[in-house]
């Protein structure tokens, strides 16, 4: 399937539905398809031609999903940009990419401007911003609705998204129709959703699975969705209360942000059915901590990479049985626990997740060693560098990236395994862990910890012996540092280099 035929086809099938509330705006599937038709004409009578790539700076927005779909039915490659990043950044990328038209949220024009004169592939610079001085309407107004209908094959690419960049320069991952669609489709088999939901976008729409992911499956399953522009506790709750929110996809520390909340009230979220999170590690305890504030609703775990899409789910029920497991292979994924020649390693043994299938990208936006480096035994399978183990039933438990692995006295250390046990602690709300070097051992261990209540009564020597009684003696870390929040990328992701090297430099994060 290519991309575009998901939202054409929610449209034949429901035309009159409301696809899209956001805030006062509202817009029904038909509507919405033919407005993803003007834009697609717009692009190709700027002479924008298969292959060639646009871009976006986009907070979530009606607009956003109209840009992704006409983008798909006019052959072209979108790039999308985190609208959070400073204006050097974003001009990075935009050299780095090339793209034609550049499409950005009004709220940052300014930072743009700044850097205009770098962009000079750009040739048509778009602002979005009903009722801000945006000229997107004006801009494809008067263009045809009818589908430009190209000959466009299901293997050409659609999109690029960034990886997290937790360990370096973000990567350009290049994704092509059929993996997207195969996506999520996935998802909305996984997830449960279906065209009775109401479902609430609250993940930023730049990062795959907050668009590519959710969004997508959301459409393809003919769902009114509620978006959100950002986020926001008390925004949420007001809005699943008046419109039945019935679904919705989170990242991790968005439901801590919600069940946590001085007005998170769960009588005004009895309409709210199913929370699905990922595009992060779930820490252990807050699925049973979401279970206790919403006892009327399933939490769905959800892993996956921008590289592939969803790849493992663990379903509500096998939450309580398999903490910090990442649950099973997703609906027709291929994935192997595998040693360094891609070989199955068996259950219990520590190997790199491995997947194959069509949900993959087709490669790093100019960047053959990488690509290389991901595809490396050239037989079809994807390796995520996420080290891992699978038990005797197939869940399978993360214990580490490959390029996070400390090594001390010579023996392994996968930080995920102690990170596991210390959040098992119930005054834990979340740890990371991570290595510094060590005139003895090479690396040691430190911790840094945030209180599930910030009065919580436990101290350093608690977690410890804590620590002592769950793992061998040298998996301990050296030093736990209580903190109040652990710095994350938009998509969830510790930033593991960041905290790193503050430490290192002296700078503590915030003492929680």
């Amino acid at each position: 399937m290519r991309l575009g035929d998901i939202l054409r086809l929610a449209a034949q099938r429901d035309p009159r539905k409301t696809a899209i509330i956001a805030e006062e705006y509202r817009i029904s599937f038909a509507d919405y398809d033919t407005t993803a038709n003007r834009f697609a004409h717009m692009l190709l009578d700027a002479g924008i031609q298969k292959g060639d790539r646009i871009a976006t700076a986009l907070f979530n927005s009606p607009e956003y999903g109209i840009i992704h779909f006409g983008n798909a039915r006019s052959g072209s490659v979108l790039v999308h940009i985190s609208p959070m990043y400073a204006g050097p950044e974003i001009a990075r990328i935009v050299e780095r990419t090339r793209p034609r038209v550049l499409v950005i949220d009004a709220a940052i024009e300014d930072k743009i401007v700044e850097v205009r004169d770098r962009m000079v592939s750009v040739e048509k610079l778009i602002v979005v911003g009903r009722g801000s001085g945006g000229d997107f309407e004006a801009t494809i107004s008067g263009f045809p609705d009818t589908d430009p209908d190209l000959d466009i094959d299901p293997d050409d690419p659609v999109a690029m998204t960034f990886t997290g960049g937790t360990t370096g320069e973000p990567k350009g991952a290049i994704v092509s129709h059929n993996a997207r669609y195969v996506s999520a489709w996935t998802t909305a088999i996984e997830h449960r959703v279906t065209g009775e939901d109401i479902t609430g976008i609250v993940t930023p729409m730049f990062h795959a699975v907050g668009l590519m992911i959710w969004y997508q499956s959301t459409i393809l399953a003919g769902c009114t969705s509620v978006m959100f522009r950002k986020w926001d506790v008390a925004d949420f709750i007001d809005r699943t209360e008046e419109h039945g929110i019935s679904s919705v996809f989170m990242v991790p520390v968005q439901v801590r942000d919600l069940i946590d909340a001085p007005e998170f009230d769960a009588g005004r979220l009895q309409s709210l059915e199913n929370i699905g999170a990922g595009g992060a590690l779930t820490p252990e305890g807050l699925i049973t901590d979401c279970r206790a504030a919403l006892p009327h609703c399933d939490y769905t775990n959800h892993y996956g990479q921008s590289e592939t899409g969803p790849l493992t789910i663990l379903r509500p029920w096998e939450a309580e049985a398999h903490k910090g497991s990442i649950g099973r292979p997703a609906t027709a994924v291929d994935i192997r626990i595998a040693d360094e020649d891609g070989n199955a390693v068996p259950p219990g043994t520590i190997g790199e997740l491995i997947c194959r299938g069509p949900f993959l990208m087709e490669g790093y936006f100019e960047n053959d060693d990488e690509t290389a480096t991901y595809f490396r035994n050239g037989n079809g399978w994807g390796w995520s560098g996420d080290l891992a183990i699978t038990d005797e039933d197939g869940f399978i438990t993360l214990v580490g990236r490959s390029k996070e692995m400390i090594v001390s006295g010579g023996i392994n250390i996968y930080p995920r395994e102690v990170e596991i046990v210390i959040e098992d602690h119930p005054a834990v709300a979340e740890c990371t862990i991570f290595g510094v070097p060590d005139d003895r051992w090479g690396e040691a261990l430190i911790a840094y910890v945030v209180r599930r209540v910030a009065s919580a009564n436990i101290t350093e020597d608690v977690l410890l012996a804590h620590c002592t009684e769950q793992l061998a003696r040298y998996k301990r870390p050296r030093e736990i540092v209580f903190v109040s929040n652990i710095p994350k990328t938009p998509s969830g992701k510790i930033q593991k280099p960041l905290i790193r090297d503050a430490y290192l430099a002296g700078r503590i994060l915030p003492k929680g």
